[in-house]
């Protein structure tokens, strides 16, 4: 009856999109350059594009990385200076690893989770994320002058046609292409595939399973979750992560988690609905009642966090209740990525 605990990166953990930051500190208008290329990512997704990944955005910038001369000693050391937690987070993943098995499974470069786990003393081997070989790869000068031409052409017409036809016709055939066949996004159905490897790994029961996620990228995770028997909970979530999750929960804070964990690890998911309907009614009786830590205590009662159930019904107005906390703990341009 082993209970285990598997939450994305971005997100529940960190306030951090670290692609997205990379690409607004390194290319030129990189913010918006890599906020098009997420929109015409989620487009793919929505179209149910046979054998594409939700997150590949993160292999769709890689060779405009190379244009403007990033190394991967350049993401390290950005990485390492630009990790921003939620808060609570790493007393809550402290907190959760005393009390079950843990695991980060994300969509990020593993560059950038390596420099998280060392800020949080969280085991490495025990996450999993986009593995990312720069400097792998070579571009030549003609490639990097037709890139950055390519980068400014999507800048001036975003429209799917025009990025579609890029990708698709033009860059596809180049030398670089390579690097991008050789990344495999850890996103959408691969977090999926990462949760059954931890179950397998260990013998886990599916419906033993706690996920935490927030995106598009999470929906099979938490999807995975909900049609095992498991918890799959919404974190400050987008709209394609509360529709497929059972909790939606918005907070500035994700000391939350760590009391659902302890819930979940004592009575599973029947035990956490009856804390919810109890925290509905007297917030105060059901964190004291719940919680034997009483830092967590103290700081749930200060910071009282929304946590709902989701239904048909009500996934709207939880969207647009998360939205809120999401811009505000992420900020817009983040937040809006999908």
């Amino acid at each position: 009856m082993d209970r285990f605990y598997v939450t994305d990166c971005e997100g529940p953990l960190s306030v951090n999109d670290n692609a997205y930051e990379i690409a607004d500190f390194f290319i030129p208008q990189g913010g918006e350059f890599f906020s098009i290329l997420s929109n015409y990512d989620d487009i793919l997704v929505e179209k149910n594009t046979p054998n594409y990944l939700a997150g590949s955005t993160l292999k769709m910038i890689l060779p405009f990385f190379k244009a403007v001369g990033l190394s991967e000693k350049d993401l390290i050391e950005f990485s390492e200076d630009h990790i921003y937690m939620i808060d609570g987070a790493k007393y809550m993943m402290k907190r959760i690893q005393e009390i079950m098995p843990s695991y980060i499974v994300s969509t990020s470069y593993n560059q950038y989770i390596k420099a998280l786990c060392d800020k949080m003393d969280f085991t490495y081997e025990n996450t999993y994320s986009t593995q990312l070989n720069l400097d792998a790869y070579e571009l030549s000068d003609e490639e990097q002058d037709k890139l950055i031409d390519i980068a400014q052409n999507i800048l001036f017409d975003s429209s799917f046609e025009n990025i579609n036809h890029l990708f698709c016709n033009v860059i596809s055939k180049m030398d670089i292409a390579p690097l991008m066949d050789s990344t495999v996004p850890v996103g959408g159905v691969g977090k999926r595939d990462a949760i059954v490897d931890i179950i397998d790994k260990n013998n886990y029961d599916p419906e033993n399973l706690m996920y935490s996620g927030d995106s598009i990228t999470d929906k099979e995770a938490l999807e995975f979750a909900h049609q095992n028997g498991g918890l799959g909970i919404s974190f400050n979530g987008n709209i394609h992560s509360i529709k497929a999750a059972d909790v939606a929960i918005a907070s500035d804070n994700n000391l939350i988690l760590a009391l659902i964990a302890e819930i979940f690890n004592d009575g599973g998911k029947d035990k956490v609905y009856e804390f919810i309907n109890t925290y509905h009614e007297d917030p105060l009786s059901a964190v004291v009642e719940n919680s034997s830590d009483k830092y967590i205590s103290q700081q749930l009662l200060l910071s009282m966090p929304s946590i709902d159930f989701i239904t048909d019904e009500n996934t709207q107005q939880l969207v647009d209740k998360s939205k809120i906390t999401r811009n505000k703990v992420r900020g817009s341009k983040i937040s809006n990525l999908g």
